[in-house]
C-alpha cells in the first residue's frame, strides 16, 4: 500500500509544480489569450489522483485479504466471481493470485470513485469501519457532513471541467477559477487520501 500512497503524493505533487507555468503566464508573459486552463486541468486532474488512490488501496488490500494478511470485511466476502473464475482459480491454484486480481481490476475499471458514497463503498471491501467519513473528518479537523459536502463539490466541479468545457448553464460564460481555488483543492485531496492511506495501511 505504501507504493499506491507514493504514487499518488508524486502525482499531486507534479500537478502542484505545474502552477509554476501558470505563475510565469500570469506574471511574466501576459498572453493575450486565456491560459486558465492550467488551472482546471489541475483540479481535475486531484480528482483523478484521489480516484486512482482508492482504485489501488483496494486492490492492494483485496490482494491482502486473499493472502490472509488482513481480516476479511462482509463485503469483500460478497465479491462477485464468475463460475469460469472459480474454475481457473481451482484449477490453476499457483496462479489465483493473479486470476484475482486480473478480476478486481476488471471489475472496477469501469467505476470512478470521486463521489463520497462511491469512495466509501469501495473502500468497504477492506475497511469495516462503518462511519468511515467521521472518522477521516477527525484527520482533517473537519465534520463529517463538511468533508463530504467538499468532496462532492470538488467532484461536480471536475465533472463540469471535463464533461462541460466549465461553461456555465447558460453556456455563454466559463466559470471563474483562480490559482488559490486550486491549491486549496490540492491541500484538501492531499490531505485526504493521506488520512484514507493512514486508516487503511
Amino acid at each position: 500500500m505504501t507504493s499506491s500512497f507514493c504514487i499518488f503524493k508524486d502525482i499531486i505533487n507534479e500537478t502542484r509544480n505545474s502552477s509554476s507555468l501558470y505563475n510565469y503566464l500570469q506574471n511574466v508573459v501576459r498572453p493575450p489569450y486565456d491560459y486558465t486552463d492550467l488551472l482546471r486541468w489541475q483540479w481535475a486532474q486531484s480528482v483523478s489522483a484521489l480516484d486512482k488512490l482508492i482504485h489501488d488501496l483496494v486492490r492492494v488490500g483485496m490482494l491482502e485479504t486473499f493472502q490472509g494478511k488482513r481480516p476479511p470485511t462482509s463485503k469483500f466476502l460478497a465479491f462477485p466471481l464468475s463460475l469460469q473464475t472459480h474454475d481457473q482459480m481451482c484449477h490453476t491454484p499457483h496462479l489465483s493470485y493473479s486470476i484475482l486480481e486480473h478480476e478486481i481490476v476488471r471489475k472496477h475499471s469501469f467505476l470512478a470513485f470521486q463521489d463520497p458514497d462511491k469512495i466509501s463503498d469501495a473502500l468497504a471491501y477492506i475497511w469495516a469501519e462503518p462511519h468511515k467519513w467521521a472518522v477521516l473528518s477527525r484527520h482533517l479537523g473537519m465534520t463529517d457532513s463538511s468533508i463530504r459536502v467538499q468532496v462532492k463539490n470538488i467532484s461536480i466541479r471536475r465533472n463540469q471541467i471535463v464533461h462541460e468545457g466549465d461553461y456555465s448553464s447558460n453556456l455563454l460564460q466559463r466559470q471563474p477559477i483562480e490559482a488559490t481555488d486550486v491549491e486549496a483543492v490540492l491541500t484538501f485531496v492531499y490531505s485526504l487520501g493521506k488520512a484514507i492511506y493512514n486508516e487503511v495501511k
